[in-house]
């Protein structure tokens, strides 16, 4: 009786490592991941910020010509 009960433990902890180890690893993939949309959201902003300058800029160029 003791012999089933120690293996039905030891296959329960060898399942939750395996568990474990599959949720580290997509966790890490997903965290890459958001990394790298935030990477892109900042590059995104940066761009946003540029040509909103080059807008206020060319308006500015613009009501002087007038």
């Amino acid at each position: 009786m003791k012999n089933i009960f120690l293996i039905t433990i030891l296959l329960t902890l060898s399942s939750c490592m395996v568990s474990q180890k599959t949720f580290d690893k997509k966790c890490c993939k997903m965290e890459a991941q958001i990394q790298e949309l935030e990477s892109k959201a900042n590059g995104m902003e940066l761009k946003e910020q540029l040509l909103r300058t080059a807008i206020y800029e060319l308006q500015i160029k613009n009501d002087t010509l007038k």
